[in-house]
């Protein structure tokens, strides 16, 4: 029995290039940590993704690349009553990205409890594990199984938590542990984000008891719709206490967002997103754990607007008077010096692109002049024309400082954007780049650079006399 998909084409695309595409792109935006200690579970939210894709990409980019034998995916029914634990033991499970196989020895291993037994049928329409799936094929190096169990009761959760460490102990495979939840249902965005707060402050405490605690307390309060604080809390708990028991000793919270922010959502009636890393700290008595993280460029949203109106009004008045115009600005953020590229998109496809890797000018000045060139200088495409203006869209790309890499092995695939250079001879890519599916692998995207933008056979980057250096880039569009 092949589990089918039950939810694709509704939460997440059917198209296996268009899925392939839209995770890239969540995976590209999201931030790895660098997390030295070792992850032994995470939490992921199970919306469809175009409400908590991006927050989901968060907690998987935690492990991106990582080797893992299992991977246990524990979530709530949602449409069929549990009672115990229900354990998929049909066969694989199957994704627009391919088939994934189930870990049949562990999976029977796990059926000589009694509260956990064997149920397909409250599998075959859930989509709390399968929104998951995409995310680790996408993430995950090489080939793993899983096990999949539902969970609606929190009354056994440590009774569960006992019997899957003892099994996971005992296999001595590599398995990592996902909780599948979301967090707040149904209230308005003010609420919504101060119960999520509340409860992820609760999470960072890594007490299980506590979490029961501060769920009843927020559930006992009156705030109008409120319906859950965690909707997955049975497998919140049971992957929480499985962690404890496989050693961990640390919660980190890695992204949180809601439904509100997305373009789709309705503020007055929001879910809660939570991306959350349970980890082993060792030789360290105070458990701190040290997070090394590059300093990336930010800008605030009204810095960003502002750019972005810079742009397009300076392909405007270029178009309606033929001068090239002058801004200037209060904006603190602006006016320090800034490497930056901007694309222009028409109907989803590049219709110019021009950039500089080094910070001469203010960035709101690098804005307007890159704005202009990329419309009227690309020797790729004929100059913009007034008549496509309205089809235009505007994406501007903040660099950081360029660092010289010794290997390709330092490249973060979605996350680095990469200069190669060879005497004379040099191209760039910006991180957007991995989002393309055949450019998506580290071979490919090197390979391509190389050929396409720096003129130089497709292995140059393999060989010593190739300088190769990476950056990071603070991306956003109209």
């Amino acid at each position: 029995m092949i589990r089918e998909p039950a939810v694709s084409g509704q939460f997440y695309p059917k198209d296996k290039s268009e899925l392939t595409k839209m995770v890239n792109g969540f995976l590209a935006s999201a931030k790895n940590q660098n997390i030295e200690s070792r992850i032994i579970g995470l939490i992921a939210p199970h919306a469809g993704y175009v409400f908590s894709g991006q927050t989901a990409a968060w907690a998987y980019k935690q492990i991106e690349g990582k080797k893992f034998d299992t991977i246990f995916l524990i979530g709530s029914s949602h449409n069929y009553p549990v009672k115990g634990a229900a354990l998929w033991t049909g066969g694989k499970f199957s994704t627009p990205l391919g088939d994934i196989n189930i870990d049949k020895e562990l999976a029977e291993k796990l059926l000589s409890s009694k509260i956990i037994q064997s149920n397909n049928e409250t599998h075959m329409p859930e989509h709390s594990l399968e929104v998951q799936l995409p995310f680790l094929q996408r993430t995950i190096s090489g080939d793993f199984k899983i096990v999949a169990i539902l969970i609606n009761d929190i009354k056994n959760y440590k009774e569960i938590a006992e019997i899957i460490s003892k099994t996971i102990s005992v296999s001595k495979k590599k398995v990592l542990l996902v909780a599948s939840t979301d967090m707040t249902h149904y209230p308005d965005k003010k609420n919504a984000e101060t119960v999520d707060k509340s409860i992820l402050d609760t999470i960072l405490k890594f007490n299980p008891s506590e979490l029961i605690k501060a769920d009843e307390r927020w559930m006992s309060k009156d705030i109008q719709e409120l319906h859950c604080t965690l909707c997955g809390l049975p497998a919140v708990l049971t992957v929480m206490e499985t962690s404890k028991l496989l050693g961990a000793n640390k919660s980190i919270i890695v992204n949180y967002s809601n439904s509100a922010e997305s373009k789709y959502g309705d503020g007055n009636r929001v879910v809660g997103y939570g991306a959350v890393a349970f980890i082993k700290v060792t030789g360290n008595e105070s458990g701190a754990i040290e997070v090394k993280t590059e300093k990336e460029f930010s800008l605030t949203k009204e810095s960003q607007k502002e750019l972005l109106k810079i742009a397009r009004e300076s392909i405007e008045k270029y178009l309606s008077i033929g001068k090239i115009p002058e801004f200037s600005t209060n904006n603190p953020e602006l006016i320090n010096n800034g490497a930056v590229f901007v694309t222009l998109e028409k109907n989803h496809n590049l219709r110019g692109c021009i950039g500089t890797t080094e910070a001469t000018m203010p960035i709101y000045e690098a804005v307007s002049q890159l704005a202009l060139a990329a419309a009227f200088e690309d020797h790729r495409f004929s100059p913009v024309s007034k008549t496509e203006l309205k089809e235009l869209k505007i994406e501007i790309s903040v660099l950081s400082p360029l660092k010289k890499v010794s290997s390709a092995s330092e490249i973060i695939e979605g996350k680095h954007g990469v200069v190669v250079r060879k005497g004379s001879r040099s191209g760039l890519f910006l991180p957007q780049v991995w989002e393309h599916e055949e450019l998506s692998k580290k071979d490919a995207f090197l390979s391509e650079l190389c050929w396409q933008k720096a003129g130089m056979e497709r292995d140059a980057w393999k060989k010593g006399d190739c300088d190769i250096y990476i950056f990071t880039v603070l991306a956003f569009k109209e």
